[in-house]
């Protein structure tokens, strides 16, 4: 009695399986908004990066915003050793006399130390102070802003967005 039972069952499990209908469709109206993959983005970035001329842009910025800057105080201390002392000496006969040579025309403090120990060494102390005047920062950026190469990656930009929207 108990094997008809379980015949019963099992039967009855497997009328259930077959009448199982498809899900149907969700309407794009209800549906819930998919999650951004990630390798968009970055094929997004490897495009904005390999536009033409990009690169040198960004490296102009750089530059024109980094002579914006003032160095008003430098002061460094750092102690270079090597593991062999005999390198650390051929290495300080090329630096101590550029150190000497630049120590003699700038006004920072730059003390380059050696270290003659059995072991590879670097450490020091670097201390500064850099003044900007943001109205001189307008002309590199306007300059970056309205260059042909980020024109450029707006359009890749703008064309990716609307791809995706589709």
């Amino acid at each position: 009695m108990r094997a008809a039972r379980l015949e019963e069952t099992h039967e009855v499990s497997k009328a259930l399986a077959t009448k199982k209908k498809p899900p149907e469709k969700k309407s794009r109206a209800n549906a819930k908004p998919r999650p951004r993959k990630r390798e968009g983005r970055t094929d997004t970035m490897l495009q904005v990066l390999r536009s033409k001329g990009m690169l040198s842009q960004l490296q102009i910025l750089v530059i024109d915003t980094l002579r914006c800057l003032r160095l008003k105080e430098l002061n460094a201390d750092i102690r270079i050793g090597l593991d062999d002392p005999a390198d650390t000496g051929l290495l300080f006969a090329l630096i101590g006399p550029a150190a000497v040579f630049v120590r003699s025309i700038w006004p920072h403090q730059i003390r380059v130390v050696p270290s003659f120990e059995d072991e590879a060494i670097l450490e020091g102390h670097v201390h500064g102070t850099v003044s900007v005047q943001p109205i001189q920062l307008i002309p590199p950026f306007l300059r970056f802003v309205f260059s042909s190469p980020t024109f450029n990656v707006l359009k890749v930009l703008t064309l990716n967005l609307w791809k995706r929207q589709k």
